[in-house]
């Protein structure tokens, strides 16, 4: 893989980590690492920046020595901006690693080392949330919660149960109580009728006496006077008090 560093401004430098690729150290890849580093350390994990640094030195040394330059990078080209500061003016890769603190070359030392970590860490940025979630809140928390719950819900289910089977009782009473009503209602209609025949019967026995009465009262009156004009009876005389 190689870098077209003729369109770069002047300010970026190159560091040569490795003979057959260049990689474009500028202030984004900086800032790219570090949110690397600050997703690495939420996800409480221990950011690796490749091989070691005693397997970068001869590495290193060999980059700055133009006498011991390995020939597998012989065939790629040349940048004249990664030569000596003193030759071109500019900084090069070991004075911005030396700024930037650490070293770099270990942390971009091949694409295959590059691309594994990102994809960890989209990884871990999915799965974040939860494992955050669960380092904060202990299980027993959630099993608590979900005891709770359903102790709640078995509590809720029993009580609609026992409303459910009051009301039923209820029902059941107010339908026996409302039967008995009726039943008690319509024996006191009976009775009621039955009474109103006595009451009517007894009116017109009452009629009749008082009818055979005014006869047998008429039939006595006639036959006094009967008799009392034959001389049979003495007509009896009105006392001074009005009696007879």
């Amino acid at each position: 893989m190689f870098v077209n560093n003729s369109a770069r401004a002047p300010k970026e430098s190159y560091l040569p980590n490795s003979p057959w690729w260049r990689v474009r150290i500028s202030t984004e890849m900086y800032e790219a690492i570090d949110n690397l580093k600050s997703l690495y350390d939420r996800a409480g994990k221990t950011f690796s920046g490749g091989p070691s640094a005693a397997q970068d030195v001869p590495r290193r040394t060999a980059q700055f020595d133009p006498v011991r330059q390995p020939s597998i990078g012989s065939g790629a080209p040349k940048n004249p901006r990664t030569g000596d500061s003193r030759a071109t003016g500019r900084d090069n890769s070991s004075d911005v690693r030396s700024r930037r603190g650490g070293s770099t070359a270990a942390q971009l030392d091949s694409a295959g080392h590059r691309e594994s970590p990102l994809m960890e860490v989209e990884e871990e940025e999915r799965r974040s949330p939860h494992d955050h979630v669960d380092r904060c809140v202990p299980e027993s928390f959630f099993d608590r919660v979900t005891q709770g719950l359903r102790d709640d819900l078995e509590h809720e289910r029993n009580r609609r149960l026992q409303m459910a089977d009051t009301a039923s009782k209820h029902r059941a009473e107010f339908a026996f109580a409302q039967l008995e009503n009726e039943r008690s209602l319509t024996s006191l209609r009976d009775e009621l009728r039955v009474a109103r025949g006595i009451v009517d019967r007894s009116r017109a026995e009452i009629t009749a006496l008082q009818t055979l009465f005014d006869a047998h009262h008429r039939e006595h009156k006639a036959l006094c006077e009967m008799l009392e004009r034959k001389g049979v009876l003495h007509r009896k005389k009105q006392r001074t008090d009005g009696t007879a």
